[in-house]
């Protein structure tokens, strides 16, 4: 996905003072043929990765497996982080129809390989499961960029999952 074009921004001129910043951790699971684990949101209808924020006490791989769990009961092990994504061209500033502020996440996106398959959607989501990386659905801004940076990354089918052998963390 290119960077959202700059009139698309514009209602950053008018995000409120109001605004927070929070940090999000993700989960892109990635099967033995090479599928992504996505979920359909509740609340906006979209496809992405697994996810959500930081619990007071956790880390970033706590989050990710708690995360992936409650959303889609998969288990899974944490390989490393694939990528950070905190600029707005990557959809990180939220403003919610509820809310009378507006939220920038920072979304650490770590890689991940299931070790179990008994996949039961949660509350939050809608639907949730495998997809071959030519074939995707329409997705949250931020998951459609992890998922072409993965597709990138991955082009040759090589194991990009080995633990210190990802490559340089990406940061958006």
């Amino acid at each position: 996905m290119r960077p959202l074009p700059e009139k698309r921004l514009e209602f950053l001129e008018k995000v409120s003072p109001n605004s927070i910043t929070f940090v999000g951790v993700g989960a892109l699971v990635v099967d033995n043929d090479y599928q992504v684990l996505l979920e359909q949101r509740a609340d906006c209808g979209l496809w992405s990765v697994p996810g959500g924020r930081i619990d007071p006490g956790e880390n970033i791989t706590t989050t990710a497996i708690r995360e992936v769990k409650e959303e889609t009961n998969l288990d899974v092990d944490i390989q490393g982080i694939f990528a950070v994504y905190s600029d707005p061209k990557y959809g990180t500033v939220r403003k919610f129809v509820e809310d009378d502020f507006s939220k920038q996440c920072i979304d650490i996106i770590m890689l991940a390989f299931p070790t179990s398959f008994d996949i039961k959607k949660s509350d939050e989501s809608l639907d949730v499961r495998f997809f071959d990386i030519d074939n995707l659905p329409i997705m949250t801004p931020t998951a459609t960029e992890v998922l072409k940076d993965y597709k990138i990354r991955s082009s040759d089918r090589a194991p990009l999952i080995t633990l210190g052998k990802i490559g340089e963390t990406l940061v958006k």
